[in-house]
């Protein structure tokens, strides 16, 4: 019944080697073996060379990461590789980084990295998810790779975004790459996305890269890539995946664990329609050990599931997966897989509710020719978070409560000790008559030998523990078995968790393992992992970034034959061998050996004496010594030696000629002692039943144990006894069909072999036993066997308990406790609000929680998944309450959550920062909850409060500020200042800004500060305000605490907002014209006359008027007013921004400031201050604007919306004649000096028409017109023409070209040319002809001519309304008739504000503005209109906004970057309009989806929120539509230019919108079209 060491060994290479062939067979291709079976034969892992003494660190490598870039993390396992390129072995590490590394196996030489951020493939941030820490910081490169030797590929997922740039996990995004094993350059037709990719099993269900993980290994199957995908810690509508990739990139097969009928439909949300039965095993790869089928676990469902209670044949399909071991069937000819068998516990539905996954281990599928028999040729193994082993038929894994009584129809039911839970696979060693390993959270690896039930099945006994625990925190790999060449004998148990790493020889020693020292691990390993082996040299990774590579030193001194292998030898006898060695180099002299057990025997003076030369070669004998040894069966008083392996190391130690070799040789010996008589042998030795819930499912638990024959004859059994102590006295148990094994009854069995049964040499029988007791307590009892063989016995024990009850509480400042109550149903969760509390600055607060079991039995812990950050989170994160922790009845285990904020500026507002923790235990009526904890950083608020009770002002930052040039001009001395004094007195006065310095000064103003004075905030921390020392008022060497009122600022935009417009010089002021603010100094004033301003009164009015006659007039220092009829030399033009000071007699103007003058030049051409009072009409009104002089202006307006239609021409002789409907305007001058009538807006059917010297209309026109004789001159001006609109002009010279449209006014004796034309739409042409040349038909120009006029100090404004009129030409001439030479035709100056700009698209500022440039970057940002303003800015829009208009003054600002432009002014703005642009189209249709219309959307409810993605490059209208009909929805959206949304029906929550506010950005493919705008959605639907 014992395999033979070859045929074992042969049975691992093939599981391995079933899908790679590796290029040398020590490489490590994939995590473990395809079958993972956890035994790795081929590494020359010999036991005796790693406890020579010379085995140790080799070498470490860590990458040295630039400043910013996320840090390493190893989750996937490192591969170890023979490159055909290298022609060496080497290490490949895979970051959580998305870096990748091949390092020199041997010298930890770094050969090649890649880097896939720096190539746009970042990885996913863990910030983007709500509350999931499993991974720290990032997510790249999770599952572990694998390689195909047949082309040096490393296959890999790598976890990113969708887009380079992006955030947020709906933007996550998983592609599939390949790259070359040595160079780690991409395969072409890699990488791969398949964001989107259907499921076999189920159409409507497809991949999202955003709410999955790839966390299970990767294996290489008849040609295809095989990764399991599942969620982020039970986030998001995630489920299970099982995706096969063809190794050229393409997207072979995905399964879906929870898919077609009776799954939980897909609801096109991002929360709703996820099944669950995740795919991700603790890291475990998917098992196969064939060609043909491939096995995996999954975890717990979401939702309804489909078996409930009633059984199910595994070989149905099942639509819902949950807890279930999962064999796919892999179509040899496509890949595609198909359900073909399933194993689901009965108890499913309660490992549901209590988040106990089946899945949180893998797969172990067994050597078969070791582990079989009765029927069942192979065992599939899984063991999970219920802490519960599956022992299941391979090929037949048992369905739905298949079993007897409806219990589960598998091989094997085992509960390790303590029943903690499993994180891991199993492992398995199918030599020395087979064992499995298994590791649950905080406890020992419990040791399991291998025996068979009374109908020949596979079973198995726990017999040994190792003598260290896991940690209580989730994170042990999977147990890993290496031998020295498949010999029996060499067997090494490796154990990593998050601690470090263990090892152990493989095979209990009288039921006990033998620890084997390793060298420690500098840093600690990640979760899941396991030592990688190469040839003789295993490799770590760790989670800080480093990689580390073990092995003995290269340099030996000899060769010796190793293993030494005595073979089969009866105790009582000895055998001797020689061992044969060859020098590498001189030796001085051999000094002696020593071996590790005295079963072995060898002589020093065996050995060579003296010196010997390099390439010498000796022998020595050692004996395999039995002869001392006899049998005495018993378990716990064995003989000395007992039938089994006996393996140990022998050391030869050196003294070299030759510096840098080891002193010492290492040499495995071992043999198998034998007993020709019959042997009687029970494992293990004492058995601790599962501890059982009374009244629960738990009510009764099993174990096995193992009577076997380790003799060469059979045995015979005879009899059975219970006894309380060794050595009797006996009590004779009766053979019965059940076996009660003690005095009270608690331990009865059902399968005890029968008196006389014989059990032959070498054989075996497992014997299950249950234990089951109503009485709380616990127990124990000698169960005794007697044989021909000897006797031997094994001690029972176990514990009955009622229940676990969690109770969950939080900490009060007062030092009590509050109740965090169970949910309400347990089966949905819940959350609970847990508030720490508010800080007010820098401080440290900590609240805990903690877990009291008030139950009888152990309360485990199944979930836990802690906040993790630097400003709220738990404090040990990996320890406290972690996954698998098992607290005791009437014990209590607590964690703590720390919130420590860092300081905060004065009036911040409230910042909220939350974390939450995910927590579930085996108490089936707590719940998953989910503690929400907030805590609130609230600094203190000083100054006026808004209605919402916020501060007012705000922090701006500390500037650096001088007594030459103050940022803020009003001084207010207080000895009590404090930051709440200074910003009331800002509030006061209506000025935004508020500063504190040298603790007593507060200064106050409107003036933004420049980003040149801004200065480190530590720089205004050395003053403490009088009034309040826990303020700072400035700092030491000139330092401004500088404050903003946020309604009337904004500090992002650095612009004014709210409709608030900072003081200011007027551009007139009567007969005076603004020029500047000049510097001034008391040694050499600006302007010679003297101070004739007022303290109390002074104004640019009253300074005006004290110096008229002056050329000049200028105010300062808020108070001073200064004359002059020359301007000094030395006065220098500053910026305005310098002349902050407010005047007294007039708050919304400037007065200077210190050193600077507001001046103002007399200008003729104004005319008298009582001339200079100008007024604008609205719609709706009609104003006059009159004056003293001989100028009268009069506007007539209308509230006509302009419309897009054509203006069509006509021709007369000299004159217009209006139709009857029609409305004339007509102009007659003789001698006259000038008189002007504006029409702001005509609509309807408008005839304008010119006559020399009379005009007539017909009675039912409506006739504007001025003559006068021997006045002044006559002038007419139409700003808005709408609907059909005839203008023509011609003279008897000329005729219009057909397409021109002329409008002209031309008098004699006149001397002064206007053009106004203020609302031109649709496709308009106006031009003019003149007496010898026919209009241009492309030029539109709209032009009054009038020569000799006396009307020089006249001022005209026209104010109307402007929109867009691409095929129209509006220009101004000075002197004449102008055509125009560029498409751009300058709208005039229009108004502007701060908090409602004129121009909403785009906009820019530059101290090298000019009009070309400003009209430049608006066509690059495809914008027709562009406007300049205040010297510097350009803004760019489709349309004016805001009710902004065109005919105002006040655009009198040089360009910053040509002085010879004007470039508007303050809140002023010169727009001009490109005349070849072409509008945008709405699109109305794309197929058969019509234009829906525009809607609001936000990102916390979206209105199409079934699938979305972007393109920054190439969104269109087309293209989305056609996305989402590909995806077969019946609706698609666009929103942001770039953004494509996709559904069925419009959420709820979905409003309609103006159409406008659509036709808002440009779509990022194809500008001419629309693509919705900011939180705005076109909407295309085809019902």
């Amino acid at each position: 019944m014992k395999l033979s060491v070859s045929v074992a060994a042969a049975w691992s290479c093939f599981s391995f080697l079933a899908t790679v062939n590796a290029s040398d067979p020590t490489d490590t291709m994939m995590n473990g073996d395809s079958a993972q079976s956890g035994y790795l034969p081929n590494h020359n892992m010999d036991p005796n060379i790693i406890t020579g003494g010379s085995f140790g660190q080799l070498w470490s490598f860590k990458a040295t990461i630039p400043a910013g870039a996320a840090n390493d993390q190893f989750y996937a396992k490192p591969l170890v590789y023979t490159p055909s390129k290298l022609g060496r072995q080497v290490v490949l590490a895979f970051s959580e980084a998305n870096r990748i590394y091949v390092i020199d196996a041997v010298n930890g030489t770094l050969i090649a990295s890649r880097d896939l951020g720096l190539e746009g493939e970042g990885p996913f941030k863990v910030s983007d998810l709500p509350s999931c820490n499993d991974i720290g910081q990032t997510i790249g490169i999770t599952g572990t790779p694998v390689i195909d030797p047949s082309t040096d590929t490393v296959y890999f997922w790598a976890k990113g975004y969708m887009q380079t740039g992006q955030s947020g996990w709906q933007n996550g995004a998983y592609r599939f790459h390949a790259v070359d094993a040595s160079t780690l350059a991409e395969k072409p037709g890699f990488p791969t996305n398949i964001q989107g990719a259907m499921a076999d099993n189920d159409n409507t269900r497809w991949f999202t890269g955003g709410s999955h993980l790839q966390r299970a290994s990767l294996n290489l199957v008849n040609g295809v890539i095989f990764a399991g995908f599942s969620g982020h810690c039970d986030l998001f509508n995630y489920t299970g995946w099982a995706i096969g990739m063809s190794t050229s990139g393409k997207y072979v097969t995905g399964y879906t664990t929870s898919g077609g009928p009776g799954s939980i439909p897909e609801d096109g949300t991002w929360t709703g329609g996820g099944g669950g039965c995740g795919v991700w095993m603790s890291g475990a790869a998917i098992a196969s050990d064939n060609s043909g089928r491939i096995f995996f676990a999954t975890g717990n469902g979401k939702g309804a599931t489909v078996n409930q209670q009633t059984p199910a044949s595994g070989r149905v399909y099942l639509s819902t997966l949950s807890e279930c071991i999962v064999n796919l069937a892999v179509n040899k000819a496509n890949g595609s897989l198909t359900q073909s068998d399933y194993f689901e516990p009965s108890s499913y539905l309660g490992m549901d509710a209590g988040d106990r996954d089946l899945g949180s281990g893998g797969v172990c599928l067994p050597d078969p020719s070791v582990f079989s028999g009765g029927g069942v040729s192979r065992i599939a193994i899984t063991c999970g978070k219920n802490g519960v082993c599956y022992i299941t038929n391979a090929d037949n894994l048992g369905g739905f409560k298949n079993g007897a009584g409806g219990g589960d129809a598998v091989i094997q039911t085992l509960t390790p000790p303590g029943g903690g839970s499993v994180f891991s696979n199993a492992g398995t060693y199918p030599l020395e008559g087979g064992y499995m390993y298994v590791t649950p959270v905080g406890q020992p690896t419990y040791v399991y030998s291998l025996g068979f039930d009374t109908s020949g099945r596979p079973a198995f006994t726990l017999v040994s523990q190792t003598p260290d625990s896991s940690p209580g925190a989730v994170g042990v790999g999977p147990p890993t078995i290496t031998t020295l060449n498949g010999k029996a004998g060499t067997a090494i148990l490796w154990i990593v968790d998050t601690n470090g790493i263990r090892a152990y020889n493989a095979v209990p020693v009288n039921g006990v393992m033998q620890k084997i020292t390793l060298p420690a691990l500098a840093t600690n390993p990640s979760k899941f992992q396991r030592p990688v082996f190469g040839n003789g040299r295993y490799y770590m990774t760790s989670l800080s970034g480093s990689i580390y590579g073990f092995g003995a030193p290269v340099a030996v001194p000899m060769n010796c034959t190793s293993p030494i292998d005595f073979g089969s030898i009866s105790i009582g006898d000895q055998v001797t061998m020689l061992v044969n060695c060859t020098t590498n180099i001189a030796i001085t002299q051999i000094k002696g050996l020593a071996i590790g057990k005295t079963t072995f025997t060898a002589q020093n003076s065996s050995l060579p004496q003296g010196s010997m030369a390099a390439g010498n070669s000796f022998s020595f004998p050692v004996t395999f010594n039995l002869t001392g040894y006899v049998l005495n069966a018993g378990s716990t008083s064995a003989p000395t030696v007992q039938p089994g392996v006996v393996s140990t190391g022998l050391s030869l130690f050196t003294i070299n000629a030759v510096p840098g070799y080891s002193t010492e040789q290492g040499i495995t010996l071992t043999g198998t002692a034998v007993s020709a008589s019959p042997f009687l042998v029970i494992n293990p030795l004492q058995i601790s039943f599962p501890a059982i819930v009374i009244g629960s499912s738990n009510a009764a638990s099993t174990s096995t144990f193992i009577v076997s024959n380790a003799g060469q004859s059979d045995l015979t059994i005879l009899g059975y006894a219970w006894s309380n102590e060794n050595g009797g006295p006996y009590t004779n148990i009766t053979v019965a069909q059940t076996m009660v094994l003690d005095s009270n009854g608690y331990w009865t069995s059902q399968n005890i072999p029968a008196l006389n049964t014989i059990i032959p040499a070498g054989g075996s029988i497992t014997v299950t036993a249950t234990f089951n007791t109503s009485v709380i307590g616990s127990f124990s009892s000698i169960f005794n066997i007697f044989s021909d063989g000897g006797q031997a016995y094994t001690i029972f024990s176990g514990s009955a308990n009622t229940a676990p009850v969690a109770l969950l509480e939080d900490s009060t400042n007062e030092g009590g406790w509050l109740t965090i109550p169970d949910c309400g149903d347990p089966s949905a969760g819940c959350t609970v609000q847990v508030d720490i509390g508010t800080a007010t600055g820098s401080s440290t607060t900590l609240k805990t929680i903690r877990f009291t079991n008030n139950g009888g039995s152990n309360l485990i812990i199944t979930k836990s998944k802690p906040p993790v950050g630097t400003i709220l989170g738990a404090t040990n994160p990996s320890t406290d309450l972690s996954e698998g922790l098992t607290i005791a009845p009437g014990a209590q285990s607590s964690a703590s959550i720390y919130f420590q904020p860092g300081s905060v500026a004065l009036n911040s507002d409230p910042i909220v920062y939350s974390g939450a923790w995910t927590l579930n235990v085996n108490d089936l009526l707590f719940g998953v909850h989910v503690l929400n904890f907030t805590g609130t950083l609230a600094a203190p608020l000083v100054g006026p409060l808004m209605n919402t009770g916020l501060a007012r002002f705000q922090y701006l930052g500390c500037y650096t500020d001088g007594a030459g040039a103050r940022i803020e001009a009003t001084q207010t001395n207080n000895v009590n200042n404090t930051n709440g004094f200074c910003q009331n007195k800002a509030f006061a006065a209506g000025v935004p800004f508020a500063g504190t310095e040298y603790r007593t000064e507060c200064w106050t103003g409107f003036s933004i500060p420049p980003a040149s004075a801004k200065a480190d905030d530590a720089k205004c921390t050395t003053y403490t305000c009088p009034g309040d020392p826990t303020q700072y008022c400035g700092g030491y060497g000139g330092y401004l605490s500088l404050y903003y009122d946020r309604t009337m600022y904004d500090p992002v935009a650095g612009a004014f907002i709210g409709g608030y417009s900072p003081p200011g010089p007027p551009p007139r002021v009567g007969s005076y014209q603004y020029i500047g603010c000049y510097t001034d100094n008391i040694a050499a004033r600006s302007l010679s006359g003297g101070n004739v301003g007022n303290a109390k009164t002074n104004s640019l009015e009253t300074c005006a008027t004290a110096c008229k006659g002056s050329k000049y007039f200028g105010t300062e220092y808020s108070t001073e007013c200064y004359c002059g009829s020359t301007l000094a030399a030395t006065a220098v033009l500053e910026p305005d921004s310098q002349c902050n000071m407010l005047c007294p007699g007039n708050l919304s103007e400037v007065c200077g400031a210190a050193s600077r003058l507001t001046l103002y030049m007399l200008n003729s051409t104004l005319g008298s201050a009582s001339s200079s009072v100008i007024s604008s009409s609205t719609p709706s009104s009609s104003s006059t604007i009159s004056s003293s002089s001989s100028s009268s202006i009069s506007v007539a307006s209308s509230a006509t919306t302009p419309v897009t239609s054509a203006i069509t021409p006509s021709t007369t002789d000299t004159s217009f004649s209006a139709n009857s409907s029609a409305t004339t305007l007509s102009t007659s001058t003789a001698n006259s000096s000038a008189t002007l009538s504006v029409a702001t807006n005509f609509t309807s059917a408008t005839t304008l028409s010119t006559t020399d010297t009379s005009s007539s209309a017909n009675s039912s026109a409506t006739t504007l017109s001025t003559s006068t004789a021997n006045s002044s001159a006559t002038l007419t001006v139409a700003t808005n023409f709408t609907s059909a609109t005839t203008l023509s002009t011609t003279d008897t010279s000329s005729s219009a070209n057909p397409s021109a449209t002329t409008l002209s006014t031309s008098t004699a004796n006149s001397s002064a040319t206007l053009t106004v034309a203020t609302n031109f739409t649709s496709a308009t042409t106006l031009s003019t002809p003149d007496t010898s040349s026919s209009a241009n038909p492309s030029a539109t120009t709209l032009s009054t001519s009038i020569a000799s006029s006396s009307a020089a100090s006249s001022v005209i404004t026209t104010v109307g309304t402007v929109t867009t009129t691409p095929a129209s030409s509006l220009v101004s001439s000075s002197s004449g008739t102008a055509t125009p030479t560029s498409p751009w035709v300058s709208l005039g100056c229009v108004n502007d504000t701060v908090g409602q700009r004129a121009l909403t698209n785009a906009n820019e500022a530059t101290s090298l503005m000019t009009v070309e440039a400003c009209q430049s970057f608006c066509l690059t940002k495809n914008y027709p209109l562009a406007g300049v303003e205040y010297g510097k800015q350009c803004y760019c829009g489709l349309d004016l906004s805001n009710g902004a208009s065109s005919g105002y003054s006040g655009c009198t600002m040089p360009c910053a970057g040509n002085a010879s432009e004007f470039c508007g002014g303050p809140s002023r703005i010169n727009v001009y309009n490109y005349t070849s642009y072409v509008y945008p189209v709405i699109v109305q249709s794309v197929g058969k989806y019509n234009l829906q219309g525009c809607f609001v959307d936000s990102i916390a409810t979206r209105d199409l929120s079934s699938y979305q993605y972007t393109s920054s490059t190439n969104m269109t209208i087309e293209n989305c539509v056609n996305t989402c009909q590909s995806k077969g929805y019946a609706k698609a959206g666009l929103e942001y230019a770039k953004e494509c949304y996709c559904g069925n029906t419009l959420a709820a929550t979905a409003t309609a919108a103006p159409a406008a506010d659509c036709a808002n950005m440009f779509c990022t493919g194809n500008q001419t079209e629309f693509c919705g705008g900011p939180s705005r959605l076109y909407v295309y639907s085809s019902i």
